[in-house]
């Protein structure tokens, strides 16, 4: 079922349609569609003091100048309605982190599919919509007067220093809501298919709009920077950690849907303190909604991972991100529910790689250009390539699986043998992959495999089965994404697990 559109609190959605059609050959060669859209976060969510947004920002065309409003610019991208259909599409959500959305941190004069935003999320966005998914992505600081990046911000008494303007904890999961109420107002998407992928601080402020409604929203500090008084030296100041109260995590609100999955690459595990002991491995404040299914990727060169020497067994590190999943998972166990956060990626190198190159941050870039075919899972694939492109991979899995609809199981008597024998028959995609279950009794514990996994085609599968002699029999389909390559002799050394860190 989709969500109606509802009216959105002194809101727009202005787009401007900005490629419809290519001529190619000479004849009309049908495109994705894709828009710069604005819309405001919603009145009850505006902070305390209004930012001013850049002059960038202001002088694009149809961009209102109204201080009593925070409107967001993003980006838009829909599938060929030609090759397509015209929707409802499933949709991707997308937060981009510290280094900002646009490309060098500018917004074009005049915004056009080929130089806005960043290459990587241009690269997401033709790549989803040719998959046909429909992508928002959201620039979470022009809006807020930040030009560019906001990179090494962090709670502190210096203004220019301090997140506090675009605080990825409390203020940037307003723009998840936001994103939301907009897109509930669009007849071309389905919101009930909807998915989040997020970067390093757009990780962080993903996972805070997605707490468990078991987390305590009470009183959250952060570890502040501030300055006090020298006491051995008048007139002189020092700086001093402190605990500072700031606003708790803004939920997403009960007429609005979860996504159904999310990938957060290399998020942060320590939030300032956001979240407590950023060390503990104990039920607290970090488990994501129990109606999501979350897989992360960390890279073992990423300064965020907290590694102080990756050549000792265990490995030796703070961690914090592995940490913050141990802590979901043992609240999840006090719940009686499985951890969200499903799978999470700790990607380093082979041994054909240079002893010296590990996964860094930032490895989704599009700086990061993917290795040609021919030189995959060798010496000319850096470690940053090889995470460039597993991931992606099994980022399109997921979505396959979440948001793509349920396969039918289509079963008939088999011609010829019609008391012995039924044809089972389904549909099939080509990263997820299928197994036939039968039971003779609808018992849940009498279900048993009917055939093994087999990896999808995208051509319809089918079989015959026997029947028993009375032809009472049940059968089911199960799938699930395509396992990623993990145990593969090509990458072997590549994936890191917990056990290597000691946990």
């Amino acid at each position: 079922m989709r969500l109606r559109p509802r009216p959105l609190s002194s809101a727009i959605a202005v787009f401007v349609s900005l490629a419809a059609f290519l001529v190619a050959g000479g004849a009309a060669r049908a495109q994705p569609v894709i828009q710069t859209v604005f819309y405001d976060v919603p009145t009850n969510l505006l902070p305390p003091v209004m930012p001013s947004p850049t002059a960038q920002l202001l002088a694009v065309p149809g961009y209102p100048n109204d201080p009593a409003r925070l409107t967001l610019i993003a980006r838009l991208y829909l599938p060929d309605p030609a090759v397509h259909g015209p929707g409802p599409y499933p949709v991707v959500l997308f937060l981009h982190g510290s280094g900002g959305f646009w490309s060098n941190d500018t917004i074009p004069d005049v915004i056009t599919p080929t130089n806005a935003p960043a290459s990587q999320f241009r690269d997401w966005g033709n790549l989803l919509v040719t998959l046909g998914y429909a992508a928002l992505f959201p620039d979470s600081y022009n809006a807020r007067g930040i030009p560019g990046n906001f990179e090494g911000r962090v709670p502190h008494y210096d203004p220019a220093q301090d997140d506090d303007l675009c605080s990825p904890n409390y203020e940037r999961p307003k723009d998840v809501v936001a994103s939301l109420e907009y897109l509930a107002t669009r007849a071309d998407i389905d919101l009930q298919r909807l998915a989040l992928i997020a970067f390093s601080q757009g990780a962080q402020t993903g996972m805070n709009a997605l707490l468990d409604a078991s987390v305590d929203l009470g009183t959250y500090q952060v570890d502040y920077t501030d300055l006090v008084p020298d006491p051995l030296n008048p007139g002189e100041f020092l700086e001093q950690k402190i605990k500072k109260t700031v606003p708790s995590p803004v939920r997403i609100p009960a007429h609005l849907p979860i996504p159904k999955f999310c990938a957060f690459y290399y998020g942060g595990g320590g939030h300032n303190g956001y979240h407590g002991q950023a060390s503990t491995t104990v039920a607290g404040r970090y488990m994501l909604d129990r109606r999501t299914t979350a897989i992360l990727f960390h890279g073992t060169g990423d300064s965020l991972m907290g590694i102080t020497n990756l050549n000792t067994s265990p490995i030796a590190g703070s961690v914090f991100p592995i940490k913050q999943v141990l802590a979901s998972a043992a609240q999840a166990a006090t719940l009686g529910l499985p951890n969200p956060i499903v799978r999470h990626y700790l990607l380093d190198r082979t041994a054909v790689q240079t002893a010296g190159q590990r996964v860094g941050h930032s490895f989704d870039l599009g700086t990061v250009t993917l290795a040609a075919p021919g030189d995959w899972d060798t010496a000319a694939e850096s470690p940053n390539q090889k995470a460039r492109r597993l991931a992606r991979d099994e980022v399109l899995r997921w979505l396959d699986f979440k948001l793509q609809p349920t396969p039918v199981l289509a079963l008939a008597l088999a011609a010829g043998n019609p008391a012995t024998h039924v044809e089972a028959t389904w549909p099939t995609r080509p990263r997820l992959a299928y197994r036939l279950e039968r039971s003779e009794t609808l018992a849940p514990g009498d279900w048993s495999p009917a055939t093994a996994w087999t990896d999808g085609t995208g051509a319809a599968s089918a079989l015959q089965a026997a029947l028993p002699v009375d032809g009472r029999v049940f059968y089911r389909l199960d799938y699930q994404p395509v396992a990623m390559p993990t145990e593969a002799p090509e990458n072997a050394g590549f994936f890191k697990t917990y056990a290597d860190f000691g946990l």
